[in-house]
């Protein structure tokens, strides 16, 4: 029995059948399609994809800039006084420990990934109408990749907490879901029957598929960096081994639970993802990485809201809605589940802790990963040193993000750092998501209580045959969808939750 697991007054720890059971045969209707028939399941997801990104990316861009002044509003008012707790309650982990969790759930295993990647794309198919592989699209380049793993990208996540860490630990709510948070705009009726189950369901299939294009981007990458290191070719079967080191690290995680488990995990990579930068940041061409971020930052402060709102509405071109609105709907898609995870571990946290601490902590540690080794990338193509385009072109993103990666010094050694890394944020990613998803399905839950253990590796191993189901599809293009699949779903439960939040705040009296 894990630390939580001790039995409660009050507390029901079994599985909400009415959420647990739609859900599942939502994720196995679309799964083994997947599977069984993959080159028509990608058809039919891209033509649906195109139209929904093309009709409806306008709006996710204003809900994004929405989130940015809400944030600002919450750090600033005197609602960022309201403590989650009793009024003498520290909070229940460290600082460092709080970041460290939020952080590495929020940014899963793929950071990296993107961070090589993303750019040289930006090469390509350059964003504001600059011409392919020109200095006005290594401007624009990693300014992009800042924007969309910063302002774009923190506050999806904090917002959706607060309404949950109110009903949790200041109504005492016995249940951490969306749907609860929604109450107090739609009524404890609608909340308690069929809309108030859908929204659950939404969450959790949303959740579900927004991780497996998590896992869709994280393993091929393991898989092309183990083959490179050991001089093989990559193969489904090494990303099935992938799989099941990954899942043995997260069930042993999920086995011992929140402080034990995912803390610790979570701990480990935030100083593994510090050594890597650091050792790129020294080793490499530090006068160039720090040159080329700093000139980032300038372009992506000057440029925020010609970012922020670009449509290219006047070219055949797809820029924004291939990256900007897709990363505003992925980071939709975990907003549900990053609120849900946030509200867990603030327990003795104020609103203004949580939204600053989330985003400028989150902001850092994006901007360290994407500043060192985005700038890293440009520079070895910019100089001759790998034709990373090239590759990318040829063999895709993940043959292009080992290149990069082994031209370092001790590039075999990155490489492992590297798979070791993305390994541990993709199983802290799956468990997390499965204390989040168990968390919402249970029936009553306790404060700094954890659901079963069974329950939780439910979730875990559901997650990874739906991972499995994407890598069947394969390409970059599934994971766009199955992520902007997840956001749709996501966007409504939020919006609830928000006005829901601004309908308590009106009740507040302890300010």
């Amino acid at each position: 029995m894990s630390e939580n697991q001790v039995d409660t007054p009050g507390s029901d720890l079994r599985p909400e059948m009415k959420i647990l059971v739609p859900a599942t045969l939502v994720i196995l209707a679309i799964a083994l399609p997947s599977i069984i028939w993959p080159d028509q399941s990608q058809a039919l997801f891209k033509s649906v994809n195109n139209a929904f990104t093309a009709n409806t990316g306008s709006l996710y861009l204003w809900v994004s800039f929405f989130m940015v002044c809400l944030s600002a509003y919450f750090i600033f008012s005197k609602y960022g006084n309201i403590k989650f707790g009793e009024p003498d309650e520290k909070p229940e982990f460290s600082n460092f420990g709080w970041i460290a969790m939020m952080f590495c759930t929020g940014v899963a295993g793929a950071v990296m990934f993107w961070s090589i990647v993303e750019p040289l794309w930006d090469l390509v198919a350059p964003p504001q109408y600059a011409e392919a592989m020109s200095t006005a699209a290594y401007e624009w380049s990693l300014a992009y990749v800042l924007f969309h793993w910063g302002p774009l990208t923190w506050p999806w996540y904090v917002i959706p907490s607060l309404p949950i860490c109110y009903m949790f630990y200041k109504l005492k709510r016995p249940v951490l879901r969306i749907s609860s948070a929604s109450e107090p705009f739609l009524g404890e009726e609608r909340v308690k029957g069929p809309l108030g189950l859908a929204l659950e369901v939404f969450f959790v299939v949303g959740l579900v598929f927004a991780n497996a294009a998590v896992m869709g981007v994280s393993i091929p990458i393991v898989n092309h960096a183990i083959a490179s290191t050991f001089g093989i070719e990559p193969s489904k079967s090494m990303e099935l081994m992938v799989i099941l080191v990954s899942t043995a690290i997260f069930s042993g995680s999920l086995w011992l639970g929140l402080k034990k488990g995912i803390q610790r995990l979570s701990n480990l990579n935030v100083i593994i993802a510090l050594a890597m930068v650091a050792f790129a940041f020294i080793l490499g061409p530090t006068r160039f990485i720090l040159d080329t971020f700093t000139n980032s930052v300038g372009v992506m402060l000057d440029n925020y809201f010609k970012m922020q709102f670009w449509t290219d509405p006047f070219t055949p071109g797809r820029f924004p809605q291939d990256w900007t609105v897709f990363y505003a709907l992925f980071m939709a898609a975990y907003g549900p589940m990053m609120g849900l995870f946030i509200a867990r571990i603030s327990r003795g946290r104020t609103v203004r802790q949580i939204v600053s601490m989330g985003i400028l902590g989150g902001m850092a540690g994006a901007f360290m990963i994407h500043g060192v080794f985005g700038s890293y990338t440009l520079n070895v193509q910019l100089n001759g040193i790998v034709d990373a385009v090239s590759i990318l072109k040829a063999s895709g993103g993940q043959a292009a993000m080992v290149a990069v990666l082994k031209s370092l010094p001790l590039g075999v050694v990155v490489l492992l750092g590297y798979s070791l890394f993305s390994t541990i944020f993709l199983a802290t990613s799956v468990d997390s998501t499965a204390l989040v998803i168990s968390t919402s399905v249970t029936r009553r839950l306790a404060p700094s209580q954890d659901p079963s253990r069974g329950h939780r590796l439910y979730w875990a191993l559901l997650q990874g045959g739906l991972g499995v189901s994407l890598l069947m599809l394969g390409g970059l293009g599934s994971v766009r969808v199955f992520a902007n699949f997840a956001g749709a779903l996501m966007v409504f439960p939020i919006i609830f939750a928000v006005i829901s939040w601004f309908k308590m705040l009106k009740q507040e009296k302890d300010i």
